[in-house]
């Protein structure tokens, strides 16, 4: 054998084994490459799906927070007024309830032509009056309630409102009259009158009680407006 054509075969085998390497080399880089890209843009897309994901979660909880904060508020409210409503109803027994208790209507300024009985009749009927002063500054909160009362629930939502301050107003009225026309009581349709007025201010009494009826029907509106949502469960 020819040493030179061994040492040409060999270096020829060696070209091509160089070579080879050369192209597995440079394939195992572009493989690797071409996975490392996939790999990144896998990695990139998974984090855009999750930070999509978080946004999504972010925004559902927030409308669900937003949600029950409503509910929450709307619910608490109801129940304040509603619990309003019933506090009058007793405040109005109160206040209509006969007799007195110490010096109660002597806060009246008394008139000219009054006798000791006139007086202790005129301070009596007072006494609604100064019941109801002394009940100004709820009676002021429960009113303040209304306009909110209204934007939760509704233009109709004002009707138990009105409706409850004209009792309220009935009852002063009537005390107001039976103090003007305490002197000339017995003149013309004032007797028939008169007993109406105390029929409204509590101190007569009557088969069925108009105002306790007129309370009672107010309250059955507010529980239909109010009753449903403090029933209602959170969303």
């Amino acid at each position: 054998m020819n040493p030179t054509s061994v040492i040409g075969s060999a270096v020829v085998a060696a070209l091509i084994s160089g070579f080879v390497s050369i192209i597995g080399i440079w394939i195992s880089t572009r493989t690797t490459r071409g996975i490392h890209a996939e790999k990144l843009t896998f990695d990139q897309e998974q984090a855009r799906r999750k930070t999509d994901a978080d946004i999504a979660l972010a925004e559902k909880k927030l409308a669900l927070d937003r949600a029950f904060a409503a509910w929450k508020r709307k619910t608490e409210f109801a129940e304040t007024v509603l619990a309003d409503f019933y506090q009058v109803k007793d405040i109005i027994s109160g206040i209509r309830s006969p007799g007195s208790f110490g010096n109660e209507g002597q806060s009246r300024p008394r008139e000219p032509w009054e006798t000791e009985s006139d007086t202790r009749k005129l301070n009596n009927y007072f006494i609604v009056i100064e019941r109801l002063e002394k009940k100004s500054e709820f009676f002021s909160q429960f009113i303040a309630r209304r306009y909110q009362f209204i934007a939760m629930f509704g233009p109709e939502a004002a009707k138990p409102y009105d409706d409850l301050w004209k009792v309220r107003a009935d009852i002063i009225i009537s005390v107001r009259m039976l103090l003007q026309t305490h002197q000339r009581r017995d003149l013309g349709s004032i007797p028939e009158d008169r007993k109406a007025w105390e029929t409204t201010m509590g101190w007569l009494h009557a088969a069925q009680d108009p105002i306790d009826m007129r309370i009672n029907q107010i309250i059955d509106v507010v529980e239909l407006i109010c009753r449903p949502v403090i029933q209602d469960v959170a969303p």
